[in-house]
């Protein structure tokens, strides 16, 4: 009776074994290699085909007992941080969403994966910047819900209004929060379905307890009994 959500923190293509966040889901990945990975036939392209390949055999598990799941790949696009992060551009970041889609489903033939596309709140901090939503959106075809990550209290209306837009009604969520938001603002962006607290986020010095209790008993708010 549940939905599932998957977050893939994706390894670099040439990344094996076990998976270091910092080296390879946040490691160096040049503009050269990224054209090769776009470029199908290429040796790059082959190591991502089969490392996608890899993964779906655990999706598809999923699909033969009926498991549906918001499938949330590649996120906070629209950052620095992550190797597939800030590719702009015809040969940019859409272009590897939809590489994926297409394997995913055309090849592999997944029907149970809901997408979810999840940028990051844009800002534009010295050291931390995150881009406008529009560069990244590969195309209402291939995106079933719009979402946003949100930390640091940054707390916006154009962040949920922007993905309105965009999505052109499509269901929105809050695919990461850090520090929730208060009831008044809950209210305010009333079009996410869902939001999801970050690891240990849980903590009193992000969310005290009184916090806590008044989101998850906010009359906005289902939760499972």
């Amino acid at each position: 009776g549940y939905l599932i959500s998957m977050t893939w923190h994706a390894a670099r293509p040439f990344d094996r074994g076990h998976v270091n966040f910092r080296h390879q889901t946040q490691g160096k990945f040049s503009k050269e290699q990224w054209a090769e990975l776009v470029t199908e036939g290429s040796e790059m392209h082959r190591m991502w085909i089969e490392q996608v390949d890899s993964i779906a055999q655990y999706l598809k598990t999923l699909q033969e007992n009926d498991v549906p799941v918001l499938w949330r790949p590649f996120h906070e696009m629209n950052g620095e941080w992550f190797w597939w992060g800030d590719r702009r551009g015809e040969n940019g970041f859409t272009v590897l969403w939809k590489m994926l889609y297409h394997r995913l489903t055309d090849y592999h033939k997944l029907n149970n994966l809901i997408w979810v596309w999840n940028p990051n709140n844009p800002r534009k901090h010295p050291v931390d910047k995150q881009m406008g939503y529009e560069l990244y959106y590969p195309g209402d075809d291939y995106v079933d819900v719009l979402g946003a990550d949100v930390y640091h209290r940054e707390w916006f209306q154009d962040t949920h209004d922007q993905l309105v837009e965009l999505g052109g009604g499509k269901l929105l969520t809050l695919g990461e929060v850090g520090e929730l938001p208060s009831a008044e603002q809950l209210a305010s962006y009333n079009r996410y379905a869902w939001f999801m607290i970050w690891t240990d986020f849980t903590a009193d010095r992000y969310n005290t307890i009184e916090a806590l209790r008044d989101i998850f008993g906010n009359e906005r708010v289902l939760n499972h009994k």
